[in-house]
């Protein structure tokens, strides 16, 4: 097979094929809208819903960023993987309502993983003024939108694609985070 020169990438000798794979697919679909929608200044609060394959990848580049993380879940279970493995901030169980409204506005960001339907309200109630909510997940039927909060200028909602030119400079520049 030959590839034109332009979309090939040279994959870092001290970083082994089986780990660099995932970075392909799953890691440029959660680097690229934390680095494209400017979610990956230290400092910053970034939650991050779902943690399954995608979720695993968003967490571990937000805290290379330097991003503080909050790992979002229905599952209590999960908490442990999250704080003690993927070094995580902190945890939420997003069908506590009490935990829920105590993290209300304080979120600069959510990336959003899941591909089952779920409500998306309360992760925008978790973000702050202008906060941004990217959704990578693909469900078989529709978000229900809430226009409310987006017609008070709470919440920007965004999509991921892959960002044609930047991606592969991305993909690139995602190979140099531990």
């Amino acid at each position: 097979m030959v590839a034109d020169e332009h979309f090939v990438i040279r994959i870092p000798d001290n970083l082994p094929l089986e780990g660099a794979a995932p970075l392909l697919c799953a890691g440029i679909t959660t680097y690229s809208p934390l680095r494209y929608y400017g979610l990956d200044k230290p400092g910053m609060h970034v939650g991050v819903v779902g943690l399954g394959g995608l979720g695993h990848v968003a967490v571990k580049f937000a805290k290379a960023m330097g991003v503080r993380v909050t790992a979002i879940s229905t599952s209590p279970s999960k908490k442990e993987e999250a704080i003690k493995r993927l070094k995580a901030d902190s945890f939420l169980v997003n069908r506590k309502q009490d935990q829920m409204l105590a993290a209300m506005g304080t979120m600069d960001g959510i990336i959003d993983t899941v591909s089952a339907v779920h409500p998306i309200l309360p992760s925008i109630r978790l973000l702050k003024t202008n906060g941004k909510l990217v959704v990578l997940g693909a469900p078989e039927k529709p978000h229900e939108l809430p226009v409310f909060p987006l017609l008070m200028g709470k919440a920007h909602i965004n999509g991921v694609t892959h960002f044609k030119v930047q991606t592969l400079d991305w993909t690139k520049e995602s190979y140099n985070f531990d």
